[in-house]
């Protein structure tokens, strides 16, 4: 078993950052007990919120990270699993702080 709450709480942080929202903003959406129950929809919350400003390669890259771990989509934090949350939201920061 791993802490569960500090992915949904690194997720919460760059949405918040994003929306400049405080905690529960959003509905509930900036709040890592949702985000740790369903990360990939907050997380393609903060692309979708990006995507129509962005050039074509920076779309290819939302485009490609979203095709990719799609299946993830509807799965919390635990059924992801560690190894593949880590790298899910270490690439989710990556796109965010290059667009």
């Amino acid at each position: 078993m791993f802490d569960t709450r500090k992915y949904a709480f690194q997720t919460e942080t760059t949405f918040r950052a994003v929306f400049k929202c405080e905690r529960y903003g959003i509905g509930v959406l900036a709040e890592y007990y949702f985000i740790e129950k369903n990360p990939f929809i907050a997380i393609t919350t903060v692309l979708g919120n990006f995507y129509n400003k962005l050039d074509n390669k920076s779309k290819e890259k939302v485009d490609e990270f979203i095709e990719s771990y799609h299946l993830e989509m509807g799965k919390s934090i635990e059924e992801i699993g560690e190894e593949k949350i880590k790298k899910i939201i270490q690439e989710f920061n990556e796109i965010v702080r290059t667009v």
